[in-house]
């Protein structure tokens, strides 16, 4: 049980940290001197890396629902 918490409480700090990385990401992205250095970014920086963040943050909050299952112990057990 202490360990579902552990990862529950490290997998929620990660959601989080993920939301602020895409904050930051937005955020670079809108800061650009000039709309054709804003597209570039967007093109370049964000959308590959805005994907890569948001599978993450799926695949996390996927695990903790499979975490907190009825067979989560089970799983976490055979690990």
């Amino acid at each position: 049980m202490l360990l579902q918490f552990s990862l529950t409480l490290g997998g929620l700090l990660m959601c989080a940290g993920d939301i602020v990385a895409l904050a930051g990401l937005l955020t670079w992205q809108q800061r650009a001197p000039d709309p054709g250095t804003r597209r570039r970014r967007l093109l370049a920086g964000v959308m590959p890396l805005s994907t890569v963040l948001l599978l993450l943050l799926l695949g996390l909050l996927f695990s903790l629902m499979v975490l907190w299952s009825p067979e989560g112990a089970t799983i976490l057990a055979d690990l």
